[in-house]
């Protein structure tokens, strides 16, 4: 018995020490020379005079561009820059080692979870601190770290550095995945010419086949301004086909994504109001910042997907939002 425990302990070891996890010591030493600074801000060379920085914060120094729904931010820099190079992370395979990269430490892990649209991000099972570079073993770029695993990717970079002003598009649908299926789980009465429904299960978009969530957010979110896509989907298990005219998003990301940005309104994960959008419907309703949206429809609501619920199940023609300010409560109408 005693050694047959040998044996076992003997394998155990030697298992274990067989086991070495990868060097990015030479990723590290190349890919160092990309992180710069502009004033105090800490920002990545993507190209040779411009870079990125992911920022909660709005920086002092001046900036090219703003996205607020990744929270990036693009500088300009007139000396040249050591850019990272970008691999698409298309090509990024689950499991695979990657490590996170920033000028006084280096996380090794493996990636863990595919992206898709403004609300689902990049992860991999090691710290991500933020605007550290996530590396694979061949020193080539998947996206910035922006902290708890997560990071922004490659594609997203791209398309930021490259587009002339941020824009996102909407149909006025929120999809998510239900078994092996793409559904409509909520939709925006807000917006006009809805022609689908929760529940509806996505096919095909402009002839691509839809087989995971973050196909369908995509294929919508990165469309231009007044493109018609060509939705095809089941309702009652009967194939039906649609075209609608793609507009902009206000909400998702990093912002929240309660359909009232539309009019003008962004609310924290309290449901304060945080920004009111000059001339829109927020402003000209008399509310203020600091004000905690309580009910929709005369429902109590806690988060955004709660708002999203309740309009999705409307067919009224306007909605009462009850509002509070320093306990004081007041209604506010709201016309579909």
């Amino acid at each position: 018995m005693r050694y047959l425990l040998s044996l076992i302990f003997a394998f155990n070891v030697l298992f274990s020490a067989s086991f070495v996890y990868p060097n990015f010591k030479q990723c590290y030493n190349k890919e160092i020379k990309s992180i710069v600074y502009f004033g105090d801000t800490k920002a990545i060379a993507i190209s040779g005079h411009y870079a990125v920085t992911y920022s909660k914060t709005k920086p002092k120094y001046h900036f090219v561009k703003h996205d607020p729904f990744l929270n990036l931010y693009l500088f300009y820099s007139k000396k040249l820059l050591h850019p990272i190079k970008l691999k698409n992370t298309d090509k990024l395979s689950l499991g695979e080692w990657l490590a996170s990269i920033s000028e006084n430490s280096l996380y090794t892990g493996n990636f863990a979870q595919r992206g898709g649209g403004l609300d689902i991000y990049f992860k991999q099972n090691s710290k991500t601190p933020p605007n550290s570079l996530i590396s694979c073993l061949c020193c080539q770029v998947y996206g910035i770290g922006i902290g708890d695993g997560k990071f922004i990717s490659s594609n997203l970079l791209k398309r930021f550095l490259n587009s002339k002003k941020v824009f996102y598009g909407d149909i006025g649908a929120r999809f998510s995945k239900l078994g092996a299926k793409v559904i409509v789980s909520s939709i925006n009465p807000l917006f006009k010419n809805q022609k689908l429904k929760v529940g509806d299960i996505i096919k095909k978009i402009n002839s691509k086949k839809i087989t995971r969530e973050e196909e369908a957010k995509n294929l919508i979110l990165f469309q231009k301004k007044n493109q018609i896509v060509n939705i095809k989907f089941l309702r009652k298990n009967t194939l039906h086909s649609v075209k609608i005219k793609v507009q902009k998003r206000f909400g998702g990301g990093e912002l929240s994504d309660s359909f009232l940005e539309s009019r003008g309104l962004y609310l924290d994960k309290k449901l304060k109001i945080i920004k009111i959008v000059k001339n829109s419907f927020g402003a000209k309703s008399g509310l203020h910042i600091g004000d905690k949206l309580m009910q929709v429809d005369r429902i109590s609501v806690e988060n955004s997907s709660d708002i999203r619920k309740i309009f999705s199940k409307t067919d009224k023609k306007e909605i009462n939002l009850l509002f509070d300010r320093n306990n004081f409560q007041f209604f506010i109408k709201v016309n579909m």
